[in-house]
């Protein structure tokens, strides 16, 4: 895959895909979800409510031939156990076919410097399964706990503008 027919741009240019990220997100965490009482249709609205293109919450998709192939955002809350950190890079997903590309760490370089634009000086993710990818994009790690029966790794990154 060419990672330079990849554009990255704002939901909000492409909201037509809204339900089919949301089915995606559904089935790749619903557990997650269900776990802290939230339905499919809360994360459709949320996901509609992300199509910003200058304010968080804030999300971006990574389009190739016309088609969204993923999508990362920007949020002022993402983990129940941990409101004193502020604010999130989440959601990042990327279609299973085009994984092990190199489209997730592109977007999560937009959703960095989008952070900078909007005077952000630090991002706090989590993630079950993703702590390699992040470390290697320069995020430390503060700890690992347990979350809905899982093990997650909190981590962190400080923005240098």
């Amino acid at each position: 895959m060419d990672l330079g027919l990849i554009r990255i741009d704002y939901l909000k240019h492409h909201q037509s895909c809204i339900p089919r990220l949301a089915d995606l997100f559904w089935q790749e965490w619903q557990q997650f979800y269900e776990a802290t009482g939230r339905t499919a249709e809360q994360v459709t609205a949320y996901m509609r409510a992300k199509a910003n293109t200058d304010s968080i919450p804030l999300a971006l998709v990574a389009v190739y031939r016309s088609q969204v192939i993923g999508t990362g955002a920007i949020k002022p809350h993402d983990l129940d156990i941990r409101p004193q950190f502020s604010p999130w890079l989440a959601g990042l997903y990327v279609l299973r076919e085009f994984r092990d590309n190199g489209v997730g760490s592109l977007l999560v370089a937009r959703l960095l410097e989008e952070a900078r634009q909007l005077g952000l000086s630090e991002l706090y993710l989590w993630t079950p399964s993703a702590e390699r990818l992040y470390s290697r994009l320069g995020w430390s790690l503060l700890e690992r706990t347990q979350y809905c029966d899982q093990w997650i790794s909190i981590m962190k990154k400080e923005l240098n503008r």
